[in-house]
């Protein structure tokens, strides 16, 4: 599977699951990251398990940042 085809793949996924694939992308480069980092990730992601709802999705928050932009 190509990147592009990949790509095209990651609007179709669930909240969830492109939260997963954040997580396992970070996981591949963890040896950049502190082990501050690493502490806020995890605690970011244990809130994300708890309450799934409390998060705001990707496309309201690209849409807030796009419309402050246009002011």
């Amino acid at each position: 599977m190509s990147l592009a085809e990949i790509l095209d793949e990651i609007p179709k996924l669930s909240f969830a699951e492109r939260q997963e694939l954040v997580r396992r992308a970070v996981a591949f480069d963890e040896s950049t990251l502190t082990d501050e980092e690493n502490a806020i990730l995890d605690a970011r992601m244990e809130d994300f398990r708890r309450a799934p709802e409390a998060g705001t999705p990707l496309e309201e928050v690209r849409d807030s940042i796009l419309k402050r932009l246009q002011h």
